[in-house]
């Protein structure tokens, strides 16, 4: 009969175990997420200001469809390229000027209207927001934050593979000793 110290021994490692692949099969996915989302030519990016409350929120994740100048209409939120630096805006459009090509945009919670945006300018038509996500994306996305994230997924893959390596080189020497301790007996 096995102690209790083995029973808690087992729940224990059968929670982390189960625990780790819960923890990479999300990572996984997430990643799949992210893939898929980069081969349909979409973007995503973050709501880093209030402007657009409170339809996106600051902290909003935003997926960005390519779009043609020309399909996008007045009352679409659009993300553009806003200076040289590449700073990015995601605002709606109120008035489209066709001859000139340029969109004239504002956000939402703002009361005035942006510069005109030349329709060169555009990234795409903003096709779905999530709320809070943008945050953690920020964070995750950072260059600076890189090779913690990285040493992270690594470490995620790493730690159940080594988990099962131990468990299975124990089980081999238990058996081992096991073997051994039958032989000497029927000696």
């Amino acid at each position: 009969m096995r102690g209790s110290g083995q029973k808690t021994k087992e729940v224990f490692q059968t929670a982390g175990s189960f625990l780790l692949t819960f923890i990479t099969a999300a990572v996984a996915i997430v990643a799949t997420l992210f893939i898929l989302v980069r081969l349909l030519g979409w973007n995503l990016l973050s709501i880093d200001s209030g402007s657009m409350a409170p339809q996106y929120p600051t902290d909003t994740l935003v997926v960005v469809q390519d779009a043609k100048p020309e399909e996008i209409k007045i009352g679409d939120i659009i993300t553009y390229v806003l200076n040289e630096d590449g700073v990015l805006v995601t605002h709606r459009v109120i008035r489209i000027d066709s001859e000139n090509r340029t969109f004239i945009t504002k956000g939402d919670a703002n009361s005035s209207e942006d510069a005109p945006v030349l329709w060169d300018n555009v990234v795409g038509k903003v096709f779905v927001g999530i709320p809070r996500v943008g945050k953690v994306f920020r964070m995750l996305t950072a260059a600076e934050n890189r090779p913690v994230v990285i040493t992270g997924i690594v470490a995620l893959f790493a730690v159940p593979f080594a988990w099962d390596l131990i468990r299975g080189i124990k089980k081999g020497r238990k058996k081992t000793n096991e073997e051994v301790s039958a032989a000497d007996s029927e000696r």
